[in-house]
């Protein structure tokens, strides 16, 4: 784990999307967080302990063309994909692999401060648009192998980052924290209910989810301060997670 010192940075953004504003000072205490996303094989070890489910794709409607298009994106149980982060959790599966390693999950006020740092970066490796060399999003590569699925996509940015789905962590320069993959690669489940800034009490069951994934086409879903809200019992092929304590 990376330890995190204590700070204050400015959450959200003027320039988002409307639920990151109001622009507002946040107070966050030292932590640690994981180095990494939460890898497939790290995973199994807590199925096998009996302590996790196996994770596989689940949402209200899956059908089972859904598991033939989709199944194959999940990364748990297969064997050259140990060191690729998890993903087709839920909510409460990912709470239980934190809980079971004796840690938790960040909160979204952790998630962000730990992407961004106290000089509020707009993405976890400085300023600039997303390349293939910082991040895995839906590069060249991955938009052929989703049209070849029947899904049209286009490119995130023009060239390839090697990897048509997820990548094993840490392939990419890990952020002035050193932390690897806070953005892309997969979604990542916080702690945090999905409410608007500043609201004493909140009944929206939603989670927090940040970071975007590899099938992110769309530049403002990497940002630092991007929020996506998810019923809690999605399991997609997009969404993982990391531990913090």
């Amino acid at each position: 784990m990376v330890r995190i010192p204590a700070g204050t940075f400015r959450m959200g953004s003027e320039d988002g999307e409307p639920d990151e504003k109001p622009l507002h000072d946040v107070r966050v205490a030292a932590f640690e967080m994981d180095a990494t996303e939460v890898t497939s094989g790290a995973y199994g070890a807590c199925v096998v302990a009996g302590a996790c489910l196996p994770a596989q794709i689940a949402w209200a409607g899956v059908t089972a063309a859904d598991h033939q298009v989709y199944d194959e994106f999940c990364n748990d149980e297969r064997a050259d994909r140990r060191s690729h982060p998890v993903n087709c959790v839920d909510w409460a599966m990912a709470d239980a692999y934190c809980r079971w390693a004796h840690k938790r999950l960040p909160t979204e006020e952790e998630w962000e401060y730990a992407a961004r740092g106290p000089e509020g970066r707009s993405f976890p490796w400085g300023n600039a648009p997303p390349s293939p060399e910082v991040v895995n999003g839906c590069g060249d590569e991955c938009a052929s192998e989703m049209r070849t699925r029947g899904q049209q996509l286009k490119s995130l940015y023009a060239g390839s980052d090697h990897w048509p789905f997820t990548s094993p962590v840490a392939k990419y320069p890990a952020n002035p924290f050193g932390l690897y993959d806070m953005a892309g690669n997969v979604w990542e489940w916080t702690a945090s209910r999905y409410c608007p800034y500043g609201t004493a009490s909140c009944d929206d069951a939603r989670r927090v989810a940040r970071g975007g994934s590899w099938q992110v086409v769309d530049w403002t879903m990497l940002r630092g301060a991007d929020r996506s809200p998810y019923d809690p019992s999605t399991r997609n092929t997009s969404i993982g997670f990391r531990c913090a304590r």
